[in-house]
């Protein structure tokens, strides 16, 4: 499966903007196998408890999906699982942050344990430690992974040892990587799909990919990764600034990111002819 964490739309003032957000989802879903929102690329963590709502609210996804939540306390944790559940979505839990040099392997496991026991959808791991600045411990992966309320890993470190250590362990976990420029070495590990930045602008050459993978073609698969190197490698550098404005170049309703970041990637000039170029070549989603 190919998946885009999808961006939330803010007007030019820093506003939801409820209706592009629904209207970015409907033009995004006809071409990916499913949505997430509220990831990392979704500014989870720049809205507050109503406008999370009220974007959820905006949403009729007819395909899968999962809501990041990445929250601080169980508290708060739980009333996000709960507007989670109501969508019929998964959520994808990032490891609390502010404190956890304080938390050790019981905090963790105790956190990801109670949401998961509360019965209210799956529960899917979230490591992303280039945005938390948190390295998710491995034994504690292992032993959630027994818990049969946690059912999925997306992994975005792109550090490939540890897509080594699930596959070794055979994790009862679906692996997915949110590392564009590492999607074959995933693959190869074991990972199931991507959940990545790139599916939002140019899902089909990635489900290329995959298809040619899953087929045993691997010249090909590794052809296409090579070709879409500069791609996934150029938007991760620009992040979801990036992502945003190419959105926006494609006619799509991206919006912009909530201030104080700025509406322009420097990463713009060199990423612009690799988009147009995938354009060209009918991979983009507009």
């Amino acid at each position: 499966m190919i998946i885009p964490p999808l961006p939330t739309p803010f007007d030019s003032k820093g506003y939801l903007d409820s209706e592009a957000f629904r209207a970015l989802a409907q033009a995004v879903e006809p071409h990916v196998d499913g949505l997430l929102f509220y990831g990392s690329n979704g500014e989870g963590v720049h809205l507050s408890k109503d406008e999370r709502r009220a974007g959820l609210a905006a949403q009729s996804p007819t395909k899968p999906v999962w809501v990041g939540l990445m929250e601080e306390t169980l508290a708060q944790a739980q009333v996000a699982l709960e507007e989670a559940a109501a969508l019929g979505a998964r959520s994808l839990v990032t490891p609390p942050r502010y404190y956890e040099s304080q938390l050790g392997t019981e905090g963790f496991l105790n956190y990801y344990r109670t949401l998961a026991e509360t019965g209210k959808g799956e529960i899917w791991l979230y490591h992303v430690p280039q945005n938390t600045k948190v390295q998710l411990p491995l034994p504690v992966i292992a032993e959630l992974s027994k818990h049969p309320g946690i059912t999925g890993i997306k992994d975005s470190s792109g550090d490939l040892a540890r897509m080594a250590f699930y596959a070794s362990q055979k994790l009862s976990l679906e692996l997915y990587t949110g590392s564009a420029p590492n999607f074959l070495g995933a693959l190869a590990l074991g990972a199931k799909g991507g959940i990545m930045a790139v599916a939002n602008l140019a899902p089909k050459p990635y489900k290329m990919l995959l298809s040619a993978w899953q087929a045993g073609k691997i010249a090909e698969a590794q052809a296409l990764q090579n070709r879409l190197e500069p791609f996934g490698r150029g938007l991760a550098a620009g992040g979801v600034v990036l992502l945003k404005q190419a959105l926006r170049h494609l006619g799509l309703p991206g919006g912009y990111p909530r201030p104080p970041y700025g509406a322009e990637s420097p990463a713009w000039a060199s990423f612009k002819p690799i988009l147009e170029e995938f354009r060209a070549e009918g991979w983009t989603v507009a």
